[in-house]
């Protein structure tokens, strides 16, 4: 049986375990303790200035060809006389309709411009069509899982989570799920995983929507994908191919019973702008994000949009550039925590994380020489380990304890932390070096003391 605990949506906001992790960072430095931090999943190297600008020249170029003059992601463009004028609530019709087409052609879903509702930024996207749901529905989703998924949803929604270990839905985790609590108002996927890494194997997620579309009625499933195309897993990596989805897929989403979020921020490292959609035939939460967008969200930027469509329209090319150097980064990450005695980790098929287990320290003692207050101290708790990993290792990540509900029975009991592999090569050097360091030293001190 899958463990599952019930956690009711709150009211009250939490502080961010990413800014949380930071700020033990940053502790240890101002004592003098060179720490690398590696939490935020910001791409490094983000595409240079003048590619950005070339996608957008391509775009406005495009759009005077008069061969496009019919074509709704260039008749509906801005022209330089409105670019600081308020963006309509749902998003540019011209990045709507981009949207949709560049969707359709990477997924097969079939989507039109109606379809899509632009947020301020995944989350914005997500927070505003979300408010669809009330207090008394039940969402299922998995555990681990990004912390922000117990926030989202409106107060009083009830989050059914289930400890899958990797924090993949797969069809008999599912269909147990199910068992106990039919028809709720939602399944959240997030594949690939912020935390982990896992993914679905084309086949695991079509058996998950063939458990949902026999055994629910009118269950929504809600796709949280803002990795998209940063995947290792599809080999040969052919760009055009790596998302494309199964029939039983296709049919709940023409049905308006599957609601897609994504976002320009990590595929193509533009995090900086603050672009999501949802991408979804279910009108009442594309209708919902556009109410948050009117009453709550502000709206975004209109310059943010042209460019958030160039690069979804021309920037395929960076994508690919960018798989190819998160691959040799991920390869440098899993090598050296392999090497180490006392962590272990499973090779993520996407996103730019690794999600590393270091239960192996448990037991162990950091004597008074590496101790940052002088005083030595037993590795007995996850809180423990990351005193250890900051304070001696220098090497800064998120805890596992936040990706789980805030009340969990399984959050205390997570070793593991979640590094991530997107910054810069020198750094990731310098993390595999120092995990390799502290242990020699730890196996030293701990061998005397045996």
């Amino acid at each position: 049986m899958t463990a599952t605990h019930k956690f009711i949506v709150r009211t009250e906001m939490r502080d961010s375990p990413t800014m949380s992790a930071g700020a033990m960072a940053d502790a240890a430095k101002a004592k003098g303790k060179k720490v690398e931090v590696v939490t935020i999943g910001d791409l490094f190297p983000k595409p240079p200035q003048a590619e950005v600008e070339g996608w957008l020249a391509a775009l406005i170029a495009d759009a005077k060809k008069p061969a496009n003059a019919s074509d709704e992601k260039f008749k509906t463009i801005r022209d330089a006389a409105k670019i600081y004028a308020y963006s309509e609530t749902t998003g540019l019709p011209s990045l709507r309709a981009a949207a949709a087409e560049c969707f359709t052609r990477d997924t097969g879903l079939a989507a039109t411009s109606a379809d899509v509702c632009i947020g301020t930024g995944g989350k914005g996207a997500l927070n505003g069509a979300l408010a669809v749901f009330k207090a008394g529905d039940a969402v299922l989703l998995a555990a681990p899982g990004w912390p922000t998924n117990y926030d989202m949803f409106p107060a009083g929604v009830k989050l059914v989570e289930l400890a899958t270990g990797d924090g993949i839905l797969r069809a008999d985790v599912v269909k147990e799920a199910l068992a106990k609590y039919p028809e709720p108002a939602a399944i959240l996927i997030n594949a690939p995983c912020n935390p982990t890494g896992a993914n679905y194997t084309p086949e695991e997620r079509e058996a998950f929507f063939s458990v949902v579309a026999t055994e629910t009625k009118n269950t929504l499933v809600l796709s949280d994908d803002p990795y998209g195309k940063l995947l290792f897993d599809r080999t040969p990596y052919i760009i055009g191919q790596v998302l494309q989805r199964g029939a039983i897929e296709n049919d709940l989403f023409a049905k308006g019973r599957v609601a897609v979020f994504r976002t320009v921020s990590k595929e193509y490292g533009l995090a900086g702008l603050r672009v999501g959609m949802i991408i979804s035939k279910n009108k009442a939460m594309v209708a919902s994000l556009k109410k948050w967008n009117e009453c709550r969200g502000g709206g975004m930027g209109v310059e943010d949009q042209l460019k958030a469509q160039a690069a979804l329209m021309y920037g395929d090319g960076f994508i690919e550039r960018t798989v190819a150097a998160l691959a040799e980064k991920r390869a440098l990450l899993l090598d050296g925590i392999k090497a180490l005695a006392h962590a272990d980790v499973e090779a993520p098929r996407g996103t730019i994380y690794c999600w590393v287990n270091f239960a192996g320290l448990k037991g162990l003692t950091v004597p008074s020489t590496l101790s940052e207050t002088g005083e030595a101290y037993t590795i007995d708790s996850p809180a423990s380990m990351m005193r250890y990993l900051v304070n001696v290792a220098g090497v800064c990540g998120v805890p596992g304890g936040p990706f789980y509900a805030p009340d969990s029975p399984s959050a205390p009991t997570d070793w593991h932390a979640r590094i991530t592999f997107c910054g810069e090569l020198e750094q990731l050097k310098n993390v595999v070096a120092n995990l390799a360091a502290s242990e020699q030293l730890l196996k030293a001190a701990n061998s005397q003391a045996a």
